[in-house]
């Protein structure tokens, strides 16, 4: 009989910690509710004894934005400053995502088609600093982490955001992992040095990946089925 465990990351909510309510600056209504990110021992892949504490962050109830612990302090700012935070967190999460995207698809020596296009459609998300993001991506596709560039950025993203909004940077690194059909064991050992530069669990890396994997599985059948 073969015994299967591991560990895995779950979110909780800080039932003692007081809801801030209708704080959310990204949609103005929702309720902030602090929770946190906990480490757990499965077995048979079943949460069953709960270790370190990863993170703890805000998130919106509502719209389900994630802000670091610091938000509580922020929102007791001008709404000048609060706007201000607000574009350099947004700003921090877009260099992190680009350069890491890029990164991740130089590692491997073979720059595909399918991995340009993904870090393309990243690039549109964020139009108010495209010129920025254009010129980071330009530089790490040449030069690749030259001075440790791609991990100056992602640790400027996390001394800024939530560890849920440092998950979805490495998320949407992971979508170009798999954009050619294959994974790499040089683009798995990056990806697990992303996790540990966000500070969090290499471990992690088997979750994003069955993540994915699962989102695409979803979308072809929705494809089939139109």
């Amino acid at each position: 009989m073969f015994i299967l465990f591991g560990t895995r990351g779950l979110k909780h909510e800080v039932k003692e910690s007081p809801v801030l309510s209708n704080s959310c600056p990204n949609c103005k209504e929702g309720n902030l509710v602090n929770k946190l990110y906990r480490r757990w021992f499965t077995l048979f892949f079943i949460p069953v004894i709960p270790l370190d504490v990863v993170d703890r962050f805000y998130e919106c109830d509502n719209c389900k934005s994630a802000y670091n612990e610091s938000i509580k302090t922020v929102l007791q700012q001008s709404q000048q400053e609060i706007t201000e935070n607000q574009k350099n967190a947004q700003r921090a999460y877009a260099k992190a995502l680009i350069a890491a995207m890029t990164h991740m698809a130089i590692i491997d020596g073979d720059f595909a088609v399918e991995e340009e296009r993904e870090i393309m459609d990243a690039l549109q998300g964020f139009p108010d600093i495209k010129d920025e993001l254009t010129e980071i991506h330009q530089k790490v596709k040449e030069q690749g982490n030259i001075d440790n560039q791609v991990f100056n950025y992602l640790n400027e993203a996390r001394n800024q955001l939530s560890s849920e909004s440092l998950i979805n940077i490495l998320a949407q690194a992971a979508v170009v992992l798999l954009a050619d059909g294959a994974i790499e064991k040089e683009e798995e050992n990056l990806m697990k040095e992303y996790l540990i530069a966000c500070g969090l669990p290499k471990e992690m890396y088997h979750t994003l990946i069955d993540k994915l994997k699962q989102k695409d599985m979803t979308n072809i059948k929705k494809e089939q089925m139109n």
